[in-house]
């Protein structure tokens, strides 16, 4: 029931501009890619990283960071910060970038 809800939420802020899914899409296709699978994401069919189908409902990313949306975020725009060394690249996106990002992959649990 409560994902329910919040995908009404979230449907209807996507509707009222809250939200650029489109956007978020687009920056997922050509940033993320080529290297993860993000499903509803043409393009986005990636092998190298995790699939991201989930990830919101996930306990920990990157084996090793507590998943929440300021540290998906975190992750996003600076990997290579976090955990040095890891294979994920510093992909030069922006902070808005990255919470655009990160906002379209908590809609899809």
């Amino acid at each position: 029931m409560c994902r329910l809800i919040l995908s009404l939420v979230c449907g209807v802020l996507a509707a009222c501009g809250g939200r650029d899914s489109d956007g978020a899409r687009a920056l997922i296709a050509g940033r993320c890619g080529a290297c993860h699978r993000v499903p509803g994401v043409a393009g986005a069919t990636g092998r190298v990283g995790p699939s991201l189908a989930h990830i919101g409902s996930q306990q920990i990313i990157a084996g090793f960071f507590a998943n929440n949306p300021a540290r998906l975020t975190q992750w996003i725009e600076h990997p290579q910060q976090l955990l040095p060394g890891n294979a994920m690249p510093e992909m030069g996106l922006s902070h808005a970038q990255a919470v655009a990002i990160v906002d379209y992959l908590y809609t899809m649990d």
